[in-house]
């Protein structure tokens, strides 16, 4: 209501006027307008708008190459990644008669302690050892297709499997993940990174210890097992005949 009055009061006082207070208006719009142009005037030929604009560009530019270097940088340390395995597993061929296998399915997607490998046919039978570019037996061949195989877990949920830790015999309970739980003698001495062998596998190493528990009150403690790296991690597989 103040502003809407202020305006009547402004109109009656340009009427009354003869018009003197519109040509006042006009004239203070001339001289800021005047000065505005000037000032862009005077910032256009300092060049700072074009300066802006470019360093907008060449900042977008810089960006894009950053990004390109980032996808270059981790695609070289993927393939050293893959490389590193393959030359692993190849010192393995070396020593133990078999093939290299890559993994296709997602390990840790599965809720039955299975995954995929890319070999089949003839290639590979069931019962034949899965193996880790260390190793280490993750699993053995269950079904073998034309060009797959599925693989089942030996740390599946639920399997368990007779090994041997400090020349102790223990019973190893799968938990799923590449974990798995033992119980051991109380007085066997156990540290965290000792290697857990499988005579069915020909004393072959499946796991290392991760941690240990016990309690006064019990004559066993218990051994927490656990592959030394991730299912997830693993790209490549080691497939050999379980009778070597």
């Amino acid at each position: 209501m103040a502003a809407t009055a202020l305006v009547i009061l402004i109109l009656i006082a340009d009427v009354v006027s003869g018009g003197y207070v519109r040509g006042q208006v006009r004239l203070v719009a001339s001289v800021v307008s005047g000065w505005g142009s000037a000032l862009m005037r005077g910032v256009a030929s300092t060049g700072f708008l074009q300066s802006s604009a470019s360093l907008k560009a060449e900042n977008r530019a810089l960006k894009i190459q950053v990004a390109q270097l980032s996808e270059r940088a981790a695609s070289a340390e993927a393939l050293k990644r893959e490389n590193d395995a393959l030359r692993e597993l190849a010192r393995l061929a070396a020593d133990t008669p078999g093939i290299t296998a890559p993994i296709i399915s997602s390990v840790s997607a599965s809720p039955y302690g299975t995954f995929l490998i890319g070999t089949g046919g003839s290639d590979i039978i069931s019962g034949d050892m899965v193996m880790t570019e260390g190793g280490f037996v993750v699993g053995i061949v269950s079904d073998v297709r034309e060009s797959t195989a599925l693989v089942s877990e030996i740390f599946a949920p639920g399997n368990s499997i007779d090994a041997s830790l400090q020349g102790a015999y223990i019973r190893v309970e799968g938990r799923g993940g590449g974990n798995a739980h033992a119980e051991a003698p109380r007085d066997l001495i156990v540290g965290v990174g000792d290697v857990v062998v499988a005579p069915s596998f020909g004393q072959r190493p499946i796991g290392i210890v991760g941690a240990v528990a016990s309690t006064s009150a019990s004559a066993s403690q218990d051994v927490y097992l656990h592959l030394p790296s991730a299912l997830s991690a693993i790209s490549f597989v080691y497939v050999s005949p379980s009778d070597y």
